[in-house]
């Protein structure tokens, strides 16, 4: 990658947990965390590309989104060297069966899967490392989703 991403994220919160994305990067042999989202597409804006990221990924649309804040990213992923500048945001379900679910199937354009589960702050300090780096402060604040 020789260009700077554009990305989109979003933390779901419900009862202290957070749905957060299992990935896995063969050329560190690293299992991680990560919110759900991806890149922004030309032509839609931050939030556009979040409500379209999460429909497409999780089948599931979201109700009051807020901007949490931009992270910038440099990093690398399978020996590629990546930066991306990334719009963190965090909003709830609209269908609020989901929480009830410990995984939950995600699809990636490129047709490759994943799955996402509500994971406890606990957990998340004894577990696989999150990124992109600097969301720990987003995922430490204890907050309540606005039903």
């Amino acid at each position: 990658m020789n260009s700077i991403k554009a990305k989109a994220l979003c933390i779901f919160r419900y009862e202290n947990k957070f749905l957060l994305s299992h990935g896995y990067d063969p050329s560190k042999n690293e299992h991680y965390l990560r919110p759900i989202g991806g890149s922004i597409e030309f032509g839609e804006t931050s939030l556009q590309a979040i409500e379209r990221e999460v429909f497409e990924e999780i089948n599931q649309q979201i109700t009051h989104p807020k901007l949490l804040g931009v992270l910038e990213n440099l990093f690398s992923f399978n020996r590629q060297q990546g930066h991306e500048i990334v719009f963190l945001y965090e909003a709830n379900f609209l269908d609020r069966k989901i929480y009830n679910q410990g995984e939950i199937k995600g699809h990636e354009t490129d047709g490759s899967t994943y799955i996402a589960q509500w994971i406890t702050l606990e957990q998340l300090a004894s577990g696989y490392p999150v990124y992109p780096k600097g969301i720990e402060h987003w995922l430490a604040v204890d907050r309540q989703p606005a039903f």
